[in-house]
This record gives structure tokens, sequence and C-alpha cells, in this order.
């Protein structure tokens, strides 16, 4: 079975509240801000002048209305036609869970309901849910609908999706999936532990890394000896050194836990 027909898309879709659909949808406002502050100015008599063109205008609508599409498509579920036995559903979920960090806040043999991870928040970024039926499973991924609900800008909910279906149609197929999932993470983390920290391809790496290190710092001192010293200049000797400190610490990490 190709990556192309695992799975369609289901009928069925995710019914949100009244409040859940403003937040699930607010970032659409985001394009608009500016031409609706213009606006509000304009009706108060504030001001007379067109900041932005026409075209300008409808480009933003544009991008509005695109937002607005691709987060109506998070509310679709996916579904698979195989049927499995409630071991293997299981299975399923829980390698999925383990493989991408999901927090599984319920899990039964029709149903399983999860958090997703990203490491740029502090809290939970996907709601994952999941139903089983007689002949084939569901699945949903969609951002939270926080107070600005951003697009899947990373393919992180079809992610979510493609790992789960791929592990539930390879789990009759596959004893033990979950432990056999856990032990490759388990092998690959200490895969990169173990790496030579200068190996060829670390340190390629680290000499492109460091040549882009170089270049901010080079911007940065620049600026500094024609312009004086600014915040442009902070920003660019900080992104600069970032690296440089990130490496030493990772080192040291390595070269303590070896000792």
């Amino acid at each position: 079975m190709t990556k192309n027909n695992l799975y369609r898309k289901s009928k069925k879709h995710v019914v949100l509240s009244f409040w859940q659909t403003i937040g699930h949808y607010s970032f659409m406002l985001v394009p608009l801000l500016i031409p609706g502050i213009e606006l509000f100015y304009k009706i108060i008599g504030k001001t007379t002048v067109n900041t932005f063109s026409t075209s300008t205008q409808l480009i933003l609508v544009l991008a509005s209305l695109i937002i607005g599409y691709f987060k109506f498509r998070e509310l679709n579920y996916y579904e698979l036609e195989e049927p499995r036995t409630d071991k293997e559903f299981e299975n399923a979920v829980l390698a999925a869970a383990n493989k991408l960090k999901w927090r599984i806040n319920y899990l039964d043999k029709n149903k399983a309901i999860a958090r997703g991870y990203n490491p740029w928040k502090s809290r939970d970024a996907q709601t994952i849910k999941i139903e089983r039926l007689n002949n084939k499973v569901l699945i949903n991924s969609m951002i939270e609908q926080d107070f600005i609900s951003v697009p899947d800008f990373l393919g992180i909910n079809r992610t979510n999706r493609n790992t789960f279906l791929q592990y539930y149609f390879n789990s009759n197929k596959i004893e033990n999936l979950n432990e056999k999932v856990i032990q490759h993470l388990k092998d690959e983390k200490e895969k990169i532990e173990n790496e030579p920290e200068w190996s060829l391809k670390n340190t390629l790496m680290r000499l492109i890394a460091y040549i882009f290190c170089f270049g901010f710092l080079g911007i940065g001192f620049a600026i500094w000896k024609y312009e004086g010293f600014n915040l442009a200049v902070v920003l660019l000797i900080i992104i600069g050194l970032s690296y440089f400190l990130f490496d030493i610490y990772v080192m040291w990490t390595k070269l303590k836990k070896a000792s």
C-alpha cells in the first residue's frame, strides 16, 4: 500500500463550539489587522489617506481566506479501512505516542485522545482524536484552539496522521510493535550520544555553523564601528555567540558524561 492510498479524507469532521470556532479561525484576522486599524481611523475621521493600495488590500484579504481554508481542512478526519484487533489498535496508538511524544489522555479499545508535543511552547500544541470502528479507523489531528490558533505551517498534523496510520496498518505484521519502536528510539538516542564529537559529519556541520556565526559577528562589529553601538549590534552579537556557547555546552556535557 502506497503513501497516496494509505488513507482518505472521511466525511466525519470535528464539531466546535462557538468559542472554539472563534479561537480556531482567529489567525485569519492577522493579515487584516493593519488595514483594519487604518479603516478604524478613517471611520472616526482621524485620517483620509490610503496607506495601502487596493491591490495590497486584496492580497491581504486573499491571505486571510487561504488561512481560513487551511484551518477548515484541519477539522477533517482521515480514515483507513483496515480491521485490527484490540491489541493491535492499542499497539499502534502507543507506538505513535512514543514516536511523536504524545501525551495520552484517554485510551480504550475503540477510542484514543492525545496531546501533541511542541518544544517551542510551554503547553500542548495539537489535539489528536482517534476512533476505531469495526472495519476502519479514523484520526483527526488539529492545532489547539488558542486565543490565536496558528495554521499548521510545518505539517505537524499530517505527521501525526501518517505516523499513526502507518503503525496501525503494520500492527498485524510486526509483533510487539510498540516495544520495537521504543527500542529503536533508545538505539537512536544512544547512537547520537555516542557519536564521535569530531566525526566528519559533525565537523562539517560545525564548520558551516561557525562560518555563519563569524558572519553575524562581523556584521555586528562593522555596524558598531560605522554607526555606533545600538540594538542591531546587540542582536547580531547574541546570534553570533549563541551557537559557540551552545556547542561548548554540548561538548562539556558529553565529556562530563563520558568521564
